[in-house]
């Protein structure tokens, strides 16, 4: 399913191919001074995840497609992230963590629209429509504008989407309350609109800058979206005088910018010459590998130092639930590492020798 709708487009968009890396690299350590943690009922939630998958016919029953899924792991990454979760609420964040995979798989980095920046904005105005009202919009309504020009797989395939983006979509709006459903449907929008730069990217010239590229990479990992769940899924509030102060909403990117440059890290085995990845951008500009990844290891680092001289800032005017968020955003950071590093997909552990990311402790006695 995942056979793109235009073959003629560049393969060094994704060269899975890990040994095109010249040796095993060092893995410098990450600076993740937060807990760690894994709910006792995630092996329970991604069974079900699965289940609703298979159900909406994303993927096939025992086939590649879900056994990918299991691999993934959409209910483990959220078992890291998000810790006191409500049972509901962490089933519904888990189907839209395996939703947003197989989306992009399908329909976007190799997928159906795959060099079609336009009409993958078409296809997103049509996913944004379902989620302003999942339980109001007609899908059908724009599904023949949608799906012209696509081979008859993925034509059927956007029938399933339109179900199923409107059951998660359901899911989420019934955990959380109207001001943090909207909050996070709007982060969704930001997610949108960056895949659109992601796949609008020149392959044929020069590589985006360093700064360009991590105004990107903080929204097209999927994080305004991932950080929006944390106080629906945590069954609690931030007011949202205190969550839309601007030092909160720069909290919030740096928190993107983390969790982009730990999946540029990850995955850079399996994405050596694409263009969306830091590391092949700083070898672009001369670096050897090993060069990119110690330099963007150290970017990372410098940002989580910056994230926290400012969460310091932000806590002495906080209120309970904004400490609270502060709290689940160090976990949040920390158990997307921990995903990520034991992800098959990327085969890290295959392809670095890794240092130990830094614990709290050791981190306040540096």
């Amino acid at each position: 399913m995942n056979q793109s709708a235009h073959p003629s487009n560049p393969e060094s968009r994704l060269l899975p191919n890990s040994t095109l890396l010249g040796s095993k690299l060092r893995l410098p350590a990450f600076y993740y001074p937060f807990p760690e943690e894994r709910d006792p009922n995630t092996d329970a939630v991604e069974a079900e995840v699965v289940e609703w998958a298979v159900r909406y016919a994303l993927v096939g029953r025992g086939g590649k497609g879900e056994a990918m899924l299991r691999g993934l792991g959409p209910a483990d990454v959220c078992g890291r992230m998000y810790h006191c979760r409500n049972r509901e609420a962490f089933l519904a964040a888990s189907i839209w963590s395996a939703w947003m995979f197989l989306v992009d798989e399908h329909f976007c980095e190799t997928g159906a629209y795959h060099g079609s920046p336009g009409r993958l904005a078409q296809f997103h105005l049509w996913l944004r429509a379902i989620l302003t009202d999942p339980g109001g919009y007609d899908w059908r309504s724009m599904y023949r504008e949608i799906v012209r020009g696509l081979p008859a797989e993925y034509a059927e395939l956007c029938i399933r989407t339109g179900e199923a983006t409107t059951d998660m979509a359901q899911r989420i709006e019934k955990v959380s309350s109207p001001m943090q459903y909207v909050r996070w449907m709007e982060s969704m929008t930001c997610y949108f609109l960056s895949t659109i730069w992601q796949l609008g990217l020149d392959m044929s010239g020069p590589p985006p800058s360093v700064q360009e590229y991590l105004l990107g990479r903080a929204s097209f990992s999927g994080a305004p979206p991932t950080y929006a769940l944390a106080d629906i899924v945590a069954g609690y509030e931030v007011p949202a005088n205190e969550h839309q102060r601007v030092e909160v909403r720069r909290l919030q990117t740096l928190v993107g910018i983390v969790l982009g440059l730990c999946n540029d890290v990850m995955s850079f085995p399996r994405e050596i010459g694409v263009i969306w990845n830091l590391p092949n951008i700083l070898i672009a500009q001369g670096m050897s590998q090993q060069e990119a990844i110690t330099n963007t290891v150290r970017i990372h680092n410098d940002v989580v130092r910056e994230y926290l001289d400012l969460e310091a800032r932000i806590t002495p005017w906080s209120g309970a639930e904004l400490r609270r968020f502060l709290h689940d955003m160090g976990t949040l950071m920390r158990g997307h590492y921990d995903w990520a590093r034991q992800q098959k997909r990327y085969a890290a552990t295959d392809n670095y020798f890794f240092d130990a990311p830094v614990e709290p402790d050791e981190f306040r006695a540096a």
